[in-house]
Order: C-alpha cells, then sequence, then structure tokens
C-alpha cells in the first residue's frame, strides 16, 4: 500500500520536486503551510513529511526547526540536497524583449537580481506567494509577463523555459527532511542530528567542553548553529549533525559525556547522509 507523504504545496514549488524525486511512486499530498504540514504529521494523517530545512543562502528554516526539537513524535529520517535552479518561463513564442512583467516568490526574485538588471531591467517586478503560484498565474496571463520557477513546475503547468539557470550564484542548494512519526532508525545510517541546551550557561568554557568528546572520539561535527530557546536574553539551545549512528558505541559514549553539561538533550534523528536526487 503506497504511503502518503506530506510536502509544503502547491504542486511545482521546489518542495514539491524534492518530494517527487524522494517518493515518485506514493501518494504526495501538498499543504498549505508549514504547520499544516506538520500537524498532519503529528496527527497521523500522513506516513512522511518532507519539508526545507536549511538553505545555502538563506540558512535554517527556524519553524522546521522549532517544530523539531518540540514534537513528541517526529523524528528526522532522510534528507535530500536539492540544487534551486532558477528558470526564466514564459507563454508559447515569447521572446526576452516583450517582457516587461516578471512574477515569482519573493527570495526567487531577489536571487536572480543580476539578470533582471542585465537581460530585463525595465520589467516590473511582482511577488507571489510561490514559484509554482507565478507559474500558473502565467498560464492564464498575456505574453508580456514571465515566471521565475523551477523546470518542473513549467513542465507541470504546459510551458516552455525561455532562460534555464538564471540565479545570480550556482551554489543555491536547499537540504530538505524527510520526518516521520514511525519506525526506527536504518541501521544503515550514518549520520545524526541533535538537539540541547546548558544547565549553566554562564559557564566558561561550556561549549568546548560539551564538544571535545566528539573530536576525542574521532567524531565528524558538520554543523553546529544556536538559537535562542525563548526563556529569556542569553538563553540558546544548540542543534548539532555529525557522522555517525546513534547507537554506535563512540557516540553513545560522547553523548554521555555531552550530558554531563545538558538541561535538556533530544536526539532529531539518525540517518542517511544525503544524497543529490536531482541527478536520479
Amino acid at each position: 500500500m503506497p504511503k502518503t507523504v506530506a510536502f509544503l504545496g502547491p504542486e511545482g514549488t521546489y518542495t514539491d520536486e524534492a518530494c517527487y524525486l524522494y517518493a515518485p511512486e506514493e501518494h504526495r499530498m501538498p499543504f498549505g503551510s508549514l504547520g499544516l504540514v506538520t500537524n498532519a504529521l503529528e496527527e497521523g494523517k500522513v506516513d512522511e513529511a518532507v519539508v526545507p530545512i536549511e538553505n545555502s543562502l538563506g540558512g535554517t528554516v527556524i519553524e522546521v526547526v522549532d517544530y523539531l526539537v518540540t514534537s513528541t513524535k517526529a523524528r528526522i529520517s532522510g534528507e535530500i540536497l536539492l540544487p534551486i535552479d532558477h528558470c526564466l518561463i514564459t507563454r508559447p513564442g515569447v521572446q526576452l524583449s516583450e517582457i516587461r512583467v516578471v512574477m515569482s516568490k519573493q527570495e526567487a526574485l531577489t536571487q536572480c537580481r543580476r539578470f533582471l538588471s542585465e537581460k530585463l531591467r525595465y520589467s516590473e517586478q511582482i511577488a507571489t506567494t510561490s514559484t509554482a503560484l507565478a507559474v500558473t498565474n502565467l498560464k492564464e496571463g498575456d505574453d508580456i509577463t514571465a515566471a521565475i520557477g523551477p523546470r518542473r513546475s513549467a513542465d507541470l503547468a504546459g510551458l516552455p523555459v525561455l532562460v534555464n539557470g538564471i540565479q545570480d550564484r550556482e551554489n543555491n542548494v536547499t537540504r530538505f527532511v524527510i520526518l516521520t512519526s514511525n519506525g526506527k532508525p536504518d541501521k544503515a545510517s550514518n549520520k545524526t542530528s541533535i538537539a540541547f541546551d546548558f544547565d549553566s550557561p554562564d559557564a566558561p568554557g561550556l561549549v568546548y567542553g560539551a564538544l571535545s568528546p566528539f573530536a576525542d572520539r574521532g567524531i565528524n561535527l558538520l554543523k553546529i548553529e544556536s538559537r535562542p530557546t525563548g526563556k529569556g536574553m542569553g538563553s540558546y539551545i544548540f542543534l548539532l549533525d555529525f557522522e555517525g549512528h546513534i547507537n554506535a558505541p563512540h557516540v553513545q559514549e560522547a553523548i554521555s559525556k555531552l550530558k554531563n553539561h545538558t538541561a535538556t538533550f533530544k536526539v532529531l534523528g539518525t540517518y542517511p547522509r544525503a544524497r543529490d536526487l536531482s541527478t536520479k
């Protein structure tokens, strides 16, 4: 029986593309906001969810991180790295010189600023709630309007891509995570994400003391960041990604040492490191 996989819709967004690449044969269910996606997972209405958690240019998606830290059910079971390749999409037969209006999500317009200033200097830019919506609106629009979005959105709408890869920076990649509330970590998992805060946040050398057990055991730290807990100034929760399965003996030893310094500790997930599914 096919699984039901939630994603941030509508169809044609980059999250839809990541979800399709991850689960092409499963029942994919779009939702209108990240909150609706995570609620569906919490309430057992879906088996899994695909959500963006980090962009190489824009940073961490705070709403997703906050959900993972507070949820009693969800865990990360996988991740996807998807290059963000913005396309200029038009109605059939339209030339670049004819375009007077460009629609897209504000982030996409910003990430294509150089192309727009050089090639479409006098065009009006209109922000939409998603790249997919811009392409959908274009289908009902006129020949002086173009949209910026992923190739998948153009394919779904039956519209041509006039120019491919118009983003200013080529290293624009979004990391998506697959969330589940069922099962146990795969034995082949080789990456773990945890969250913790300290019982004495002002103690000198606290971060060094907490993380040195990982270095002592040759555990490669992939990412560390902090964000406010909301409990007051100077109170932070730390998010740590590292190589290794949560049940590996040397990882358990490092975590045991870490817990000597923490007030709260949570495993967000242990899972296989990302493959670039866009080349699948």
